[in-house]
């Protein structure tokens, strides 16, 4: 499961729409403007002035959203762009919320500061995505990497072919002790690749304990960790079944370690990606519901207003 790639873009649109929304004036009523217009036209300049001084800053924030969700992926430096978004954003949100409003504006006050509240919250989750999903990609990269070298390793294992035996007694049994070392050395070193592949899932493992998932990444990321510890696990069966002298219960082990690899793709955990997605998707639109509802607010006062 990943993310819609339309919903990052509206991270950029939501983005232009703080600049937008506290960039309309309240226009002059055409019999003159009365008191409460001059007041709420006044509190929208004030608007207006801290959004032109942090013009620059705000066209940055738009900058990050585009390098983040553009095509060909995210840039490298997108990371640090939106730590910076993040921080222009809390800064208006700050600003904002220090200018008083009038009591005809103070829904409109109230309307703006959450339109700025939720972009920059979900400019702070798009943020742990841009940090976190290189990340987790090179961890699980390392991962792939240790996979091809068992398959090599046990590739590499000569492992012998039952066949029958003619001869006397005395070269019959000759024959049955070199194939039972031929075969006990070469679940030997089968067990020992699967050894080898363990200790490195172990790695891996720490190496994921270390990274934070945003909302939207986590299942993904938990269903990693619970196939790693599922493989760990079958795998040192595995390689105690074939260290045993009766290895009848080889192909059952072997089978288990095989679809523990397969946790990550089950049902259960794609459900639970496109749940997460889905919130996801709902949190990026609340911020254009924001922005609509700011509109709706200055129209309403445009229409009201004496």
């Amino acid at each position: 499961m990943t993310l819609d790639k339309r919903t990052l873009v509206l991270g950029v649109a939501a983005a232009a729409a703080v600049a937008a929304a506290v960039s309309v004036t309240v226009l002059g009523h055409g019999n003159g403007p009365s008191k409460q217009r001059k007041s709420v036209t006044a509190y929208i300049q004030r608007v207006n002035t801290i959004q032109n001084r942090m013009h620059s800053s705000l066209t940055r924030v738009l900058l990050a959203y585009r390098d983040f969700s553009g095509r060909g992926g995210a840039r490298a430096h997108a990371g640090p762009e939106l730590a910076a978004a993040a921080v222009t954003l809390q800064r208006l949100d700050r600003r904002l919320a220090a200018v008083p409003a009038p009591q005809d504006a103070r829904t409109l006050r109230r309307r703006l500061l959450t339109l700025v509240s939720e972009q920059a919250a979900i400019t702070r989750e798009v943020l742990r995505m841009a940090t976190f999903a290189p990340r987790f990609a090179v961890v699980l990269d390392g991962a792939r990497t240790a996979n091809a070298r068992l398959g090599r390793a046990l590739k590499g294992v000569v492992v012998p072919t039952p066949h029958a035996l003619r001869g006397t007694k005395k070269q019959v049994l000759a024959a049955q002790r070199a194939y039972q070392a031929k075969a006990n050395a070469a679940a030997d070193a089968q067990a020992a690749a699967i050894d080898v592949y363990d200790a490195e899932i172990a790695a891996v493992l720490r190496r994921l304990g270390k990274l934070q998932p945003p909302p939207v990444l986590k299942p993904s990321y938990e269903a990693q960790i619970r196939a790693f510890h599922a493989i760990r696990a079958n795998g040192a069966a595995l390689a105690t079944e074939l260290r045993r002298a009766d290895r009848s219960n080889v192909p059952t082990a072997g089978r288990r370690f095989q679809l523990a690899s397969r946790i990550a793709q089950s049902t259960a955990a794609q459900r639970a990606e496109i749940v997460a997605v889905k919130a996801y998707n709902t949190r990026a639109r609340a911020v254009g519901t924001a922005s609509a509802r700011v509109q709706e607010e200055l129209a309403k006062l445009q229409r009201s207003l004496p």
